[in-house]
């Protein structure tokens, strides 16, 4: 294999040379910026250091387009689908992917008749999602996490009142016949049935749990009968 070979990107999990959008060249390896404040007291030697949370990623991309089609065309029939960017991941690192927020499309060089080049600024969640398969679990499980920590999913069936811990911080479940789905990147909880979704946040106590890097301890009690948990690992 050619190092130097860019590798190929997918869109929405398509190759973007199925489209006749083809990288430049090797794609470079972004890192997060954490937002950090220094703040200077009087007396104190030092700062004093605050951490925040991690900044969207600026990730700029070089695509060039040498259709049968005059490049103007082509071009156009590329930014339609390139608006659409909803994930973004690279043949070299199939394992993980980016979450797209937004995209800009620089003005392209049109070189010749059906060649052209143009850089697309993508506008990147600061972490790298694994695909993971949703996990049933009846019973007390530990949940590895390899990576940073992640707000994971999970739905929980009761018929009635129960309470979810995870690494001892107790959630309780109250007043729930069926199931109540607790989305804690989103922070919500509601039940999602044949396209209608309801909002079940007021039959939920207690803080949206976070999985930290290491062991992750998942027990259940009360009319809880299992908890189907999607750990949405994720990496900086």
């Amino acid at each position: 294999m050619n190092p130097l070979k860019a590798a190929v990107v997918f869109i929405n999990d398509i190759d973007t040379a199925d489209k006749g959008i083809h990288p430049i060249e090797r794609a470079p390896v972004p890192s997060p910026e954490e937002d950090i404040e220094h703040v200077e007291i009087k007396g104190r030697h030092g700062t004093l250091t605050k951490k925040y949370a991690f900044l969207d990623i600026s990730y700029p991309l070089d695509f060039y387009i040498n259709e049968s089609m005059p490049f103007k065309q082509a071009f156009r029939v590329a930014k339609q689908f390139l608006l659409n960017a909803k994930t973004l991941r690279f043949s070299d690192d199939e394992d993980v992917h980016y979450r797209v927020k937004s995209i800009r499309i620089d003005t392209a060089e049109n070189i010749i008749v059906k060649y052209g080049r143009f850089t697309v600024e993508f506008t990147l969640m600061p972490f790298q999602y694994e695909t993971n398969e949703t996990r049933t679990i009846t019973g007390r499980t530990v949940f590895n996490n390899p990576g940073y920590e992640s707000q994971p999913y999970i739905k929980a069936t009761c018929s009635g009142n129960g309470k979810i811990f995870v690494n001892g911080e107790e959630i309780q479940i109250t007043g729930i016949n069926g199931t109540i789905e607790l989305d804690c990147e989103l922070m919500n909880a509601y039940r999602k049935t044949t396209g209608n979704i309801t909002n079940l946040n007021n039959h939920m106590v207690g803080d949206f749990p976070v999985f930290k890097h290491g062991d992750n301890v998942v027990e259940f009690s009360g009319a809880i009968s299992k908890l189907e948990v999607n750990p949405r690992w994720r990496w900086l």
